[in-house]
């Protein structure tokens, strides 16, 4: 189960809840910076980090579980955030050229089906940017913080996760490297240090997984087992008789 939109949302108004934001949506913006003014939905919790993926001219859509329930957003302006079922979305094939997803997953019960959801909302090429908690991190241990709730993953799980709703990964990475029982002000300062120091000499404990994947509509769909023992014993090519040419007329 997930953290409830109100719940989230005043975590994420905590200074630690800031911090983690800060960090995330950064890494998270280096990785859409090349690809501006595009179509954009966030799914899920995604308040917190929409900031870092739009700019000011462009326009974006929410959507969030309808267990989750939701917090308005933006804050100021018209309400852009409904509640759907993660496994019937209501727009349009090829909605969307961007779908950002934070606090989803670890809450879902059929991940493979939202992800496929996913899928049929994206535009071919489209990309999907996913937050996930990570299996390895400290994060995952601690039940005081969103990351701490749910299912966490692995990028091998992930990966899995995605091809088999036909999505092509493309990178994943760890992020968070803070110890989550920091809560003072001068501790949650030192979060761009922990960030350097993690990439560098501790990766897998980082509290969080940024992954990206791309809709590629000639992917297909992966072979079952036992049709993949069938398409091994089946000849490449068949030897074609004279009586079963077809017959030319003029």
């Amino acid at each position: 189960m997930n953290f409830e939109a109100i719940r989230l949302q005043s975590w994420y108004a905590t200074p630690q809840g800031r911090t983690v934001a800060r960090v995330l949506g950064e890494a998270l913006e280096s990785w859409v910076r090349p690809r501006p003014l595009e179509r954009t939905l966030g799914f899920g919790f995604v308040q917190p980090y929409l900031g870092h993926v739009i700019s000011g001219r462009e326009g974006a859509l929410g959507a969030a579980p309808a267990e989750m329930g939701v917090a308005p957003w933006p804050p100021g302006g018209d309400n852009r955030i409904c509640l759907v079922r993660p496994n019937a979305q209501p727009f349009p094939d090829q909605s969307f050229d961007r779908v950002v997803v934070a606090h989803l997953l670890e809450g879902c019960g059929a991940p493979s089906l939202a992800l496929r959801e996913i899928w049929r909302i994206l535009r071919p090429g489209g990309r999907l940017f996913m937050i996930v908690a990570n299996r390895g991190g400290l994060w995952a241990r601690h039940d005081s913080t969103p990351f701490g709730w749910g299912q966490p993953f692995s990028p091998r799980q992930l990966r899995t996760l995605l091809q088999n709703a036909v999505f092509v990964p493309h990178r994943c990475r760890y992020a968070l490297f803070m110890p989550p029982f920091f809560q003072g002000r001068r501790f949650l300062h030192t979060a761009a240090a922990w960030e350097k120091a993690g990439e560098r000499w501790f990766p897998r404990l980082g509290g969080g997984i940024l992954c990206e994947a791309e809709k590629v509509v000639y992917a297909g769909t992966p072979l079952r087992l036992e049709e993949q023992r069938v398409a091994r014993r089946s000849p490449a090519v068949w030897p074609v008789t004279n009586q079963q040419l077809p017959t030319l007329h003029r």
